[in-house]
């Protein structure tokens, strides 16, 4: 059991990591470095409380329960489907931000590496049908 719930840990702290660190010099090169170091110390912030928050719900229902069923069971029916299409979203986000950051990495990689000129919305579609 420890194993499992250690290994869960580690690949949703590294896809979340790993999705920040490819799209946050993007996001953040209009803002400057100030106002970016607030921002993530403020989200920091707000999902530790969050998880807390989940932490406290966790504690009151089995261990082999769902997030959809603690949606259902405290939020009701709306909540549940709430809570999926959240889930749904933040995976679709995921996808996308992966698909153009390597996408963008593939594209500058291949320019470097074989001198040719691969924009980066082709290196988006290479990365997606390869």
């Amino acid at each position: 059991m420890k194993n499992r719930t250690l290994g869960s840990i580690f690949i949703v702290a590294g896809t979340t990591i790993g999705a920040g660190m490819l799209a946050m010099p993007l996001a953040a090169a209009g803002v400057g470095f100030s106002v970016t170091l607030g921002l993530l110390i403020g989200l920091w912030a707000l999902m530790c409380y969050t998880a807390l928050l989940l932490l406290e719900v966790y504690q009151h229902v089995p261990a082999d329960t769902g997030l959809g069923s603690l949606a259902k069971r405290y939020l009701g029916r709306y909540g549940q489907w709430l809570t999926g299409f959240s889930m749904m979203f933040l995976m679709y986000a995921l996808t996308a931000a992966y698909i153009s950051g390597a996408g963008e990495l593939l594209a500058s990689s291949i320019n470097n590496w074989l001198g040719a000129t691969l924009s980066p919305a082709a290196g988006v579609l290479l990365f997606t049908f390869v």
